[in-house]
Parts: structure tokens; C-alpha cells; sequence
């Protein structure tokens, strides 16, 4: 594995360099936990239990909850019932079926190792949604789980349900802690049974973009300049949510350099190849620290690259402006790559980015300032990226120039209109 942080500020480098340097075991053989008459409760939540999802898992027959059955920080405990249904079955606990690709590949399907054990006594494979929960499972993830061709023995359930016997499989990703190679083989199965059909071309440079998401739009500003420049210097843009699971595989099989936003984007390349090489567009201040798992497990080839453009501490929904940074156009610079058109590189397309940036951040947060308990450790990445920010909007964050027409008609931009006029502080 090879990182090269050339491309990242240098605070931000320091801080992922740290995450990489921290050793991670390898668990040839990851534990197994087997019970009778165990339950398996479906998520319920709740804002107090201070978890991102909720509780739900095993229960053991004296009523103790199973820890290997937790996703530690998301899903984790038990909870009353007073009702159960049961199932004269022996099956292995999955987990929690979550409805967000990035999280379906590090947590949902990381279990589905113990598939293929090939064990002869087991009669399902058990899912679990929200309670009561009704949802179809569709798209990439029901090819997923076709392409493992382990759709046709799973079981969903959305009430807390009892069974025989169940067996609960560690998972194959502890965060920046550990992980089975065992799991490398489930997505290397996925990958084994795709079969390319002859319309489906293999270029040797691609580039995941975010540019058309539609959820990320309202938030995402400066994105296409990014679609332009990659396209540009010979990169085929693909947009993820468009592309069907097992055409997207071949993709990245066939690539020679991947380049990917950062997110759960280049969580794909666990379809990858070992070594190959892969370019993260960087979207925050802070790297995701699952990334570093899924570039260890593949032992990848990394280029990081600071496009972002920070201005306010935010959460992963943004909002985000992507432009030609210093950093970008140094790694352009030395790949010999071309920059964006020139209507990407102008003042005139920053202040429209800025301006939306601002009515985003006023709709997701108000005036509050954002800040998480884990942004702490980071507060000189942080400061770096407004400094880096202010490069490119100080005059509007300082109040020296206008970039709403309302401004025009505050006492403070009256007063620099006056002062510029008298040439008063020039």
C-alpha cells in the first residue's frame, strides 16, 4: 500500500498519516457466537440512546444481549417486548439491512463471510429492518445480494422474532481496528459472478461523481467543475447511483485509476483489485477514517486530494463548494492534466457558489455553529481549511463586499461603500 499526501493541506495530512500508522489486526479466523432459543430484535429509535441508528440484535435465552451482535456506536442493546413470533429454524444473524449504500458495504453485508463457510445445518440468513417497517429491496442492493447468490435464503424481518438456533457471525470490519481477509472473498464472489455484456466498454481512467445526486444538489456547489476537469484529462465520468451494481464492477475491475469523491463513494473499490490505484477527491476538512479500512484491506495506491473549499465546521450532509484549489492544481500540474474551463476558474462562479453555500448553511443550521464531540482532536485541520477558504471569499466573510442584493441596503455595507468612495483604510 502506498498513500501519497502531497495533494492534502498539511494539517489534514498529519492527522490521516496518524490513522494509518496506527497498527490494524488481522483476524484470520473472526469469532462466532452460537445460541438456542435466542431472539432477534428489529431496530427501535430512539434519540436518547445516543446511537446513530438504534437498538436491535440477539437476545440469548436467559435474556442477556449478545455484544457480538452490536455494530458498536450504532447499533447496540436490547429493549422490552411482549410479543414475539418463532421460527423452528437455525439461521445466522445479518445484522441490520441499513438503506444507505456506504453503510450497507463497511456494516450491513459484513457478516455474509459465514455464507461462504457453506454451512450444510443453517436454514437462513436473517435481515433485520426498523420495526414495522415495510421496504422493498431493490436496486444495487438486492443485486448485491443476488450476485452472492444468497438472496433466495434470506429472511427480513421487522418484528422481534425467535428462532432454534442462531448463529452470529463477527463482523468483518472493527473501524481503524480490525478486519477478516475473509470478508475480501464475499465481494470478490460478487465480482466473480458478473457477467459483462458486450455493450459495456472498459476505459482505463474513471471518475465517480456527484454532480447529478439529487439529495446531495441542494447542498453541493462546484461539483461540476470537477466533472470537467476529470473529463478533460481523459476520464470517464460515471454517476453511481445510475450505474447498476455489476456494470459498476466492471468498471473498477477494468480501471487502471479510479477517482472517486470522498464519502462513501470509493467504499466501492472493496469490488476492487488488490493494488490498484485510486484518486480521492477530498469533499471535508476531516478524511473518513472508513476509508483507510477498505484502502488497507485492498492495499490500494492512494492519491488524496484537497479540493474542498471549507468555510464552516459542517456535518457529512454539507453544505460543500468544490473548486480548483491550490492543491488540485498542483496535482494537475504534475500529472501534465489540463485545468477546468475557464468559466469554472472565475470570480463570477465562486460568488454564485458562495451565495449558495450561505442559504444552504442558513437552512441546515441557522446561525448556529455546527461542531460534533469528535471534530476536537482536529481543530488544526479545521482552522487550516477556513484559512484556506478565505482565500477565496474573505472579502465577503470579512463584510468588505456584498453578495446579497439586500445587502446593499444594510448601514454596514453603506459605511465601506462611503469609506471606499473617500479612500478612508485603502
Amino acid at each position: 500500500m502506498n498513500i501519497d499526501y502531497r495533494y492534502l493541506r498539511p494539517e489534514k495530512a498529519k492527522a490521516l498519516k496518524k490513522w494509518y500508522d496506527d497498527p490494524i489486526e488481522v483476524r484470520e479466523n473472526p469469532e462466532i457466537w452460537q445460541g438456542s432459543d435466542a431472539l432477534i430484535l428489529p431496530l427501535r429509535r430512539d434519540p436518547s440512546f445516543g446511537l446513530l441508528f438504534g437498538k436491535g440484535g440477539v437476545v440469548d435465552e436467559n435474556g442477556e444481549y449478545v455484544s457480538l451482535s452490536s455494530i458498536p456506536g450504532r447499533v447496540e442493546g436490547s429493549y422490552p417486548v411482549e410479543t414475539t413470533e418463532y421460527r423452528d429454524e437455525k439461521v445466522v444473524y445479518c445484522g441490520y439491512l441499513v438503506n444507505h449504500w456506504g453503510h450497507f458495504l463497511i456494516e450491513a453485508v459484513t457478516r455474509l463471510w459465514y455464507f461462504l463457510e457453506n454451512d450444510p445445518t443453517i436454514d437462513k440468513f436473517v435481515y433485520f429492518l426498523d420495526e414495522n417497517e415495510e421496504r422493498e429491496i431493490k436496486g444495487n442492493y438486492r443485486l448485491f445480494l443476488e450476485l452472492l447468490k444468497i438472496w433466495d435464503k434470506l429472511e427480513i424481518i421487522n418484528k422481534p422474532t425467535r428462532y432454534r438456533e442462531v448463529v452470529v457471525p463477527e463482523l468483518g470490519i472493527h473501524m481503524r481496528k480490525a478486519y477478516t481477509p475473509k470478508l475480501l472473498r464475499v465481494f470478490d464472489a460478487v465480482a466473480d459472478n458478473v457477467v459483462p455484456q458486450p455493450d459495456w466498454d472498459t476505459p482505463e481512467k474513471i471518475y465517480f461523481s456527484r454532480s447529478q445526486f439529487k439529495k446531495g444538489q441542494p447542498f453541493e456547489f462546484g461539483f461540476d467543475s470537477l466533472d470537467n476537469f476529470y473529463e478533460k484529462n481523459g476520464y470517464t465520468i460515471l454517476y453511481p447511483e445510475k450505474v447498476p451494481l455489476d456494470r459498476m464492477i466492471h468498471y473498477i475491475r477494468n480501471a487502471k485509476i479510479v477517482a472517486s469523491l470522498s464519502g462513501s463513494l470509493p467504499h466501492n473499490m472493496l469490488f476492487g483489485k488488490n493494488k490498484q490505484t485510486v484518486e480521492i477527491v477530498e469533499r471535508l476538512v476531516i478524511s473518513d477514517d472508513n476509508q483507510t479500512d477498505v484502502n488497507r484491506m485492498r492495499d490500494l495506491h492512494v492519491v488524496y486530494i484537497d479540493a474542498n473549499i471549507p468555510i464552516y465546521t459542517i456535518d457529512f450532509v454539507g453544505p460543500f463548494i468544490m473548486g480548483y484549489t491550490p492543491e488540485l492544481e498542483r496535482f494537475a500540474k504534475d500529472r501534465g492534466y489540463r485545468a477546468p474551463d475557464e468559466k469554472y476558474l472565475t470570480k463570477k462562479h465562486y460568488k454564485r457558489c458562495f451565495v449558495s453555500y450561505m442559504k444552504a448553511y442558513a437552512d441546515l443550521y441557522r446561525y448556529n455553529w455546527y461542531q460534533d464531540s469528535w471534530y476536537g482532536p482536529f481543530a488544526d485541520s479545521l482552522y487550516e481549511g477556513f484559512r484556506a477558504g478565505h482565500t477565496f471569499f474573505g472579502d465577503y466573510l470579512d463584510g468588505k463586499k456584498p453578495f446579497r442584493w439586500h445587502h446593499y441596503f444594510e448601514l454596514h455595507y453603506f459605511k465601506q461603500f462611503v469609506k471606499r468612495i473617500l479612500g478612508i483604510g485603502q
